[in-house]
């Protein structure tokens, strides 16, 4: 043996932080984009190879972030047979669904921030069940087309949907317990009170990661507690 030791390799999860990192590149890479073709109505149907690329990454993303969710202890317990399927490489978006619904992601909304104005979205409002079927948000279907026949569905590789599909990765982010606990430590949830307009009215204590933690197993409302990057806003009072 030489005596030498293999450096330890980093393995990111959403306890240390290293999914909040993957999403914030992926954000970067769209919003530079942005500045080339800025999100304005007659923009939001423009494909490009870049958006493409864009839209493939963040799937991956979020395919790799539901795989993650699934083993959270709270999650693994109570859906043992999706752990299965997901150390075994079996999954499909339709395992997904009972994550979801436990987040109530469908509900979930954000605000996307561009010019001229403020733009709501609900990026996983089509993830739902309707009888035995599940219904996918229809960015996660753009996704799959663009990836399994890119030839065919090169088209569908817009600037709206790469805007939809980020926002359903950065409400994850925002609502798995250990991730949002993470954020917490490392500063970037506030606590205001805000009118309509943006204008500040008041602020709260922001909460510590353990109080957090609790008040989102909990499920109650996080009266005037949000995050924020360069594009997008969630509030967890909803």
């Amino acid at each position: 043996m030489s005596g030498k030791e293999e450096p330890e390799k980093f393995k990111p999860t959403f306890e240390n932080g290293g999914f909040w990192e993957y999403y914030k590149d992926i954000e970067h890479q769209f919003e530079n984009f942005l500045e080339y073709v800025p999100y304005l109505k007659g923009n939001k149907g423009t494909y490009s190879f870049r958006l493409a690329s864009l839209i493939l990454s963040i799937g991956a993303h979020i395919d790799s972030a539901f795989k993650e969710v699934a083993k959270y202890p709270d999650f693994s317990e109570k859906y043992p047979n999706l752990l299965k399927k997901v150390t075994r490489g079996k999954t499909t978006i339709n395992d997904y669904y009972v994550l979801a619904k436990s987040y109530r992601l469908p509900e979930r909304e954000v605000t996307f921030k561009c010019l001229p104005e403020r733009i709501t979205i609900h990026p996983f409002k089509d993830f739902r069940k309707k009888g035995e079927r599940v219904s996918t948000p229809y960015w996660w279907r753009a996704y799959n087309k663009v990836k399994h026949e890119f030839s065919d569905n090169f088209q569908k590789a817009t600037l709206r949907t790469a805007r939809d599909a980020l926002a359903g990765a950065f409400v994850i982010q925002a609502c798995h317990v250990p991730s949002a606990v993470r954020l917490c430590e490392y500063g970037l949830l506030k606590s205001e009170v805000r009118t309509p307009t943006g204008r500040v009215k008041g602020t709260y204590s922001t909460p510590s990661p353990m109080e957090l933690e609790g008040m989102l197993k909990s499920g109650g409302n996080i009266v005037g507690l949000y995050i924020e990057t360069t594009l997008f806003l969630y509030d967890y009072c909803q």
